[in-house]
C-alpha cells in the first residue's frame, strides 16, 4: 500500500506548476516558522508560569519575614516594659512572642524556594536564639541585680537584637529583590512573547511575499521559454525569449536563443543548398540527355560502319578468290603455253574485274574513313560532355559523387572509343595503301599480259614474274581481310560501348531524378520553417 501510494504522491508533486511548487515550499517554510513561533510562545508562557509559581512561594516567605520582624520589635518593646515595670505580663508576652517567632520561622522555611533562603533562615534562627538566650539571662539577673540586668539589656542584648535586625533587613531586601526581579521577568517574558509573535507574523508575510515575487519571476521566464519552444515546434525560428537576467533562467534563455539562432542559420544554409542541388540536378539532367543522344548517334553510326566493314570483308573475299583464280591461270599458262593467248585474255578480263573490285574496296575504305571521323567527333563530344558532367557533379558536392563516378565511366568509354576509331583509321589507311598497291599490281599484270600477247618468247619469265606478283597480291589481300575483320570487331566494340554508355546514362538519369526528388523534399521540409 505504501509503495503504491509513493509514486502517486511523487507524480502529483511533479505535475504541479513551478509557481505552485515554489509557493508550496514557501508555505511549508511559513507554516514551520509559525509552528516554531507558537512553540516558542508556549514555552515562554510555561517559563512565565513557572516564575509566577516561584513568586507565589516567595511572597509567603516575604510575609513570614515581615511577621518575624514585627514580632521581634513587639518582643523588644515587651522586654523594655518588663525591665521598667517588672510586670510579669510583659514577661509572658515576651515568651509568647518568642514562641511565635519560632513558628514564623517554620512558616518561612516552608515558603523558602532556594537553599540560600534556607541558609539565611538558619542564620536568622541562630541570631534569634542568641537574642532570646540573652533576654532570658537578662530576666534572670533582674530578680537579683537590676543594674546588671539593665547593663546586659543595654549592651549584649541590644547588640544581638541589632545584629539580628540587620540580618533580617538583609534577608528582607534579598526577598524583595527576588520579588522585584520576578515582576520584571514577567514583563520581559510578556514583551518577548509580543515581539516573537510580531516577528513571526512579519516573517511569514515577508516569506509569502518573497515566494510570490520569486514564483512570478521564475514563472514569467518559463512562460517566455515555453513560448519560444512552441514557436520552434510550429516552425517559427524568429522568436526570441527577451530575457536578460543572469540567473539560471537567464542562462537557459540565452542557450535557447543561441539554439534558435543556430537552427535558423542551419535552415537558411540548407535552403540555399537545396536550391543549388535542384539547379545542379536540372543541369545534370540536361547534360545526361545530351550525352544519351550522342551515345545513340554513336550506336547508329557504329551500325553503319559495321555494315561497311562487312562489305569490305566480302570484297576482300572476292579479291582473294580472284587471286586464287589468277594463280590457277598462271599455273595453267605454265603448263599450256599454247593456250597463252586465251589465258592472257582471261587474265586481262580477271585483272579488269579485280581492278574494279579493288577500286570499290578503296571507295569503301574512304567511306569507312569518313565514318571513323564521325565516330572520332562523337567520341570527342562524348568526352567533352563527360568532362562537363564531372564538373557539375563536383559543384554538387556530396550529392554528386555518384554521378561523378558515372560521368568518369562515360569519359573513359569515350576515350576508348576514340582510341578504337584511331586504330580503325590506321587500318583503313593501310587498306587504302594496300588497295593502291593492288591496283598498281593489277596494272602491271595488265602490262605483263600485253607483253605476253606481244612477246610469246618471254612467256616463261612473265609467268614467273606474275607468280611472284600474285603471291604478293594474295598476301596483301589476306592482310586486307584481317584488317576488315579487325574493323568489324572494333566496330562491334564501339557499338557495345555505346550500349553501355546508354545504360550508364539511364542509371545516371535515375540518380539525377532521385537527386531532384530529394532536393524537392528538402525544400518542402525547409519551407515549413519561418526564419
Amino acid at each position: 500500500m505504501r509503495s503504491a501510494a509513493t509514486p502517486v504522491t511523487r507524480r502529483w508533486f511533479a505535475d504541479r506548476s513551478v509557481r505552485g511548487k515554489i509557493l508550496l515550499a514557501v508555505g511549508l517554510a511559513a507554516l514551520t516558522a509559525a509552528l516554531v513561533g507558537v512553540l516558542a510562545v508556549s514555552r515562554l508562557g510555561e517559563l512565565r508560569d513557572a516564575r509566577e509559581a516561584e513568586l507565589s512561594t516567595s511572597l509567603p516567605y516575604m510575609n513570614a519575614l515581615d511577621d518575624i520582624g514585627l514580632t521581634a520589635k513587639a518582643t523588644a518593646n515587651d522586654e523594655r516594659g518588663y525591665l521598667l515595670t517588672g510586670d510579669e505580663e510583659f514577661r509572658a508576652e515576651v515568651q509568647e512572642r518568642l514562641e511565635k517567632i519560632g513558628g514564623l520561622f517554620d512558616v518561612a522555611r516552608g515558603a523558602a524556594a532556594t537553599s540560600d533562603e534556607l541558609a539565611t533562615l538558619g542564620e536568622l534562627q541562630d541570631g534569634v536564639d542568641a537574642w532570646s538566650a540573652s533576654i532570658e539571662a537578662e530576666f534572670a539577673l533582674l530578680a537579683t541585680d537590676r543594674g546588671a540586668a539593665v547593663t546586659l539589656a543595654m549592651g549584649e542584648t541590644r547588640d544581638l537584637r541589632k545584629s539580628y535586625e540587620e540580618a533580617l533587613a538583609v534577608a528582607k531586601d534579598e526577598a524583595e529583590a527576588v520579588l522585584t526581579e520576578g515582576a520584571g521577568y514577567g514583563e520581559v517574558v510578556s514583551s518577548a512573547t509580543r515581539t516573537l509573535v510580531v516577528v513571526c507574523v512579519i516573517g511569514v508575510l515577508l516569506a509569502c511575499l518573497a515566494g510570490l515575487v520569486v514564483a512570478g519571476a521564475v514563472t514569467r521566464g518559463l512562460q517566455q521559454l515555453r513560448r519560444v519552444a512552441a514557436a520552434m515546434a510550429a516552425g517559427d525560428l524568429t522568436a526570441q525569449t527577451g530575457i536578460t537576467q543572469r540567473d539560471e533562467v537567464g542562462a537557459t534563455a540565452a542557450a535557447v536563443d543561441g539554439a534558435v539562432l543556430s537552427l535558423r542559420t542551419l535552415v537558411t544554409s540548407v535552403a540555399g543548398s537545396a536550391g543549388a542541388v535542384a539547379a545542379s540536378s536540372e543541369e545534370l539532367s540536361a547534360s545526361s540527355a545530351q550525352i544519351s543522344a550522342s551515345a545513340e548517334e554513336t550506336s547508329a553510326q557504329s551500325g553503319v560502319v559495321s555494315g561497311a566493314a562487312e562489305e569490305v570483308s566480302r570484297s576482300v573475299a572476292t579479291v582473294a578468290a580472284g587471286a586464287d583464280e589468277m594463280g590457277s591461270a598462271i599455273r595453267e599458262i605454265s603448263q599450256n603455253v599454247n593456250d597463252a593467248t586465251r589465258v592472257a585474255a582471261q587474265a586481262v578480263s580477271e585483272a579488269r574485274s579485280t581492278t574494279e573490285t579493288i577500286e570499290k574496296l578503296g571507295a569503301s575504305s574512304q567511306e569507312i574513313g569518313a565514318v571513323v571521323k564521325a565516330i572520332t567527333s562523337i567520341a570527342e563530344q562524348t568526352n567533352l560532355l563527360a568532362l562537363n558532367a564531372t564538373i557539375e557533379a563536383a559543384r554538387a558536392g556530396e550529392a554528386g559523387k555518384g554521378f561523378a563516378v558515372v560521368a568518369n565511366e562515360v569519359k573513359e568509354l569515350a576515350q576508348e572509343t576514340a582510341r578504337a576509331t584511331e586504330d580503325i583509321a590506321r587500318r583503313v589507311e593501310a587498306i587504302q595503301g594496300d588497295t593502291s598497291g593492288a591496283v598498281a599490281a593489277i596494272g602491271r599484270i595488265s602490262e605483263v599480259i600485253g607483253s605476253i600477247n606481244d612477246f610469246q618468247l618471254t612467256i616463261a619469265s612473265a609467268v614467273e614474274e606474275q607468280t611472284a606478283t600474285t603471291n604478293e597480291m594474295s598476301r596483301s589481300i589476306q592482310e586486307a581481310a584481317g584488317g576488315s575483320t579487325e574493323i568489324a570487331r572494333n566496330i562491334t566494340g564501339v557499338s557495345a560501348a555505346a550500349g553501355s554508355t546508354n545504360q550508364a546514362l539511364g542509371q545516371t538519369r535515375q540518380a539525377v531524378d532521385e537527386l531532384s526528388r530529394m532536393a524537392s523534399d528538402l525544400r518542402a521540409t525547409v519551407g515549413r520553417f519561418t526564419w
